[in-house]
């Protein structure tokens, strides 16, 4: 397999290859509308918004409103609105991007089950198809239980790693769905992330059984590593643009995304949320970096006979 050097990081250095496979067999067309920022007033000039395909309160979800709730001070008080594309596993979503090339204004939060879906070709895009700005977060996978045996369930890396074991792996349309399903007895165990099962953990009606790499609010539950397993699979969030942004413009957007990133208020969601902060060293390498994603992606899901050649 691939590899390449991990990103930078404010809190961790970390980071998976593997993020969460999402199921969808079509692909919903949005009609492009309003125009591209062209000859107008210097940027930003009216309202910027937050393209969001992800299903709604899932943690892409609350990072795309977090992300409004600070920008505006940081976009020259500009309005800052999430704007929700669901449809064909993030396909509507940039089809909508796609329609205001070259409009600043437009920003999605890209994931890295967006690079998993293009490897397996599920959506009819590629990483070079947006411009890539920032890499803001990384959010460790938790395999967690409604019942109460220590079974390991997750992505074909972990459960390669743990000598292939007599899983079966159902996905859903969302991490939400699949906690659902935990708890309601339809499948033994959920692969997500910690803030999506953090209630239910307060709760006592789901435990964690590892964790990708040590978690501050779970400080008793092993990691993976510490379970013999050496791989750290963590799912990877950031934001990039339409294509045909140019690079002066890119680098303000993300000078303005950093300031945000950094605002008190943005701090503590992260905090709250238990995520780590992500930042690589330019623009460029956030895109070299989702490029790698979908081909070492497409390579393992090939070897693992979950993808055909």
């Amino acid at each position: 397999m691939q590899t390449a050097a991990l990103p930078r990081s404010r809190k961790t250095r970390s980071a998976s290859r593997l993020p969460r496979l999402v199921t969808a067999a079509f692909v919903l067309l949005a009609p492009s509308t309003g125009s591209p920022g062209g000859d107008e007033a210097p940027f930003p000039n009216r309202p910027i918004e937050i393209v969001s395909w992800a299903t709604p309160g899932g943690p892409s979800d609350l990072l795309s409103r977090a992300l409004a709730d600070v920008a505006p001070a940081h976009f020259d008080g500009q309005r800052v609105n999430v704007m929700t594309w669901q449809g064909g596993t993030g396909a509507a979503g940039m089809q909508y991007m796609q329609g205001r090339a070259g409009d600043p204004h437009v920003l999605g939060v890209f994931t890295a089950s967006g690079t998993v879906n293009m490897a397996t070709g599920r959506i009819p895009f590629a990483p070079e198809d947006f411009t890539p700005i920032l890499w803001i977060q990384i959010d460790p996978f938790c395999p967690g239980s409604a019942r109460r045996r220590p079974i390991i369930l997750g992505f074909a890396r972990l459960r390669a790693a743990a000598g292939d074991l007599d899983v079966r792996w159902i996905a859903y349309e969302g991490s939400a769905d699949a906690v659902v399903a935990a708890l309601g007895g339809h499948t033994d165990a959920a692969h997500t992330n910690y803030t999506i099962v953090r209630e239910h953990l307060r709760a006592g009606t789901m435990r964690v059984l590892g964790t990708a790499m040590p978690v501050e609010a779970l400080p008793d539950t092993p990691s993976y590593a510490d379970q013999g397993y050496d791989l750290q699979p963590v799912h990877w969030r950031g934001v990039v643009g339409p294509p045909g942004l140019d690079a002066e413009t890119r680098a303000d957007i993300r000078a303005r995304l950093l300031a945000a990133t950094d605002d008190p208020g943005f701090r503590e969601y992260m905090e709250r949320a238990a995520l780590e902060y992500a930042t690589m060293e330019d623009a460029e390498a956030f895109g070299a970096w989702m490029t790698e994603e979908v081909t070492t992606s497409r390579d393992l899901l090939q070897r693992l006979g979950i993808l055909d050649g």
